[in-house]
């Protein structure tokens, strides 16, 4: 009993120092057989063991590259759908802007068809004098400024036609001013200068009609109106550009200044001034605030031109606010 327990021992011995010497000398053929035998039969049970597992972590692995890829795939949906709903909430958005800057346009023409309808009345001189005052708004607009600016002019010819002077009456001297102050409606400096222009009217009407007090009332209401305008908003050399028709004119015919003889540029000029500063007096003392900012705007276009040493202008500043 006692040597088939140390033979068991011999064999554990062995077996567990890879002995091959030792497990001969402790085992009998019939038992190394037996080992063999079960040691193939433990190989072959964890290999069967270890290709059951491997194809468990297989199975796994694939389970979760299967949730990962399904999570990519969510994923890429919510932001395909997301980008889809965007474009469409933008080309809505585009749409509807559209829409309204169509409509926007026709209620801005039919506003404008109805102004010039009111403006163009000939049987009624106080729908013409609202129909003045709104088109300032038309041509505060880049899109209707000509257009506005026009009808505004041709208007001032047709209302200094129709009046019967000497000088201008209440109606038609209300009629000008609101023309005319329409025409300063404006921050553009090159728009002011189209609507300066339009003094030719004058100057046509006057060789016709050779009224000199109704001229010289027009002239003033251009000096304080657009020349003044120009000097709250224009640069300089951009004011000289708008006062230079109202220049032309009263070059060729000084007397609508009450200049006489031939005035030098600088005399118009400074005649030019004188109106402006007297005119806007005028008019602050009697409570009206359309002139209220000139005399600063005045000062600071005199200074712009001492520093430019802009000769041409010098006449505008000879005269002190």
């Amino acid at each position: 009993m006692a040597d088939d327990t140390q033979k068991e021992k011999d064999v554990a011995k062995g077996l567990a120092d890879e002995d091959p010497m030792l497990l001969a000398r402790a085992a009998s053929a019939d038992e190394l057989e037996r080992l063999i035998a079960a040691e193939d039969l433990l190989d072959k049970r964890h290999q069967r063991k270890k290709r059951s597992a491997r194809w468990t972590l297989l199975a796994q692995a694939m389970v979760g590259y299967v949730a990962l890829a399904g999570f990519f795939a969510n994923a890429y949906q919510n932001w395909n759908n997301k980008r889809q709903a965007e474009e469409r909430a933008r080309s809505d958005e585009e749409r509807w802007a559209k829409e309204f800057k169509r409509a926007q346009d026709a209620d801005k023409y039919r506003a404008f068809f109805e102004t010039s309808a009111l403006a163009t009345d000939p049987t009624n001189p106080d729908k013409r004098l609202v129909g003045y005052a709104l088109l300032k708004e038309f041509v505060d607009d880049s899109s209707y400024n000509s257009k506005a600016t026009f009808m505004l002019a041709e208007s001032l010819a047709l209302e200094l036609r129709d009046d019967r002077g000497p000088g201008l009456d209440e109606p038609h001297r209300a009629a000008v001013v609101a023309i005319i102050s329409a025409l300063s409606h404006t921050s553009d400096c090159r728009a002011l200068q189209r609507a300066t222009r339009s003094i030719d009217k004058l100057a046509t009407r006057h060789a016709h009609a050779q009224d000199l007090e109704e001229a010289r009332d027009v002239v003033g209401i251009y000096v304080v109106r657009l020349v003044g305008r120009a000097a709250e908003v224009c640069s300089a050399k951009d004011l000289l550009d708008v006062r230079k028709p109202i220049r032309d004119l009263l070059t060729k015919l000084p007397e609508l200044a009450s200049l006489t003889g031939k005035p030098t540029p600088a005399d118009v000029d400074r005649r030019i001034a004188e109106i402006l500063h007297a005119q806007c007096k005028v008019e602050i003392d009697s409570g009206m605030s359309e002139c209220a900012d000139v005399p600063r705007a005045w000062k600071k276009v005199c200074d712009e031109l001492t520093k430019a040493k802009l000769v041409d202008g010098a006449g505008l500043c000879a005269v002190a606010p």
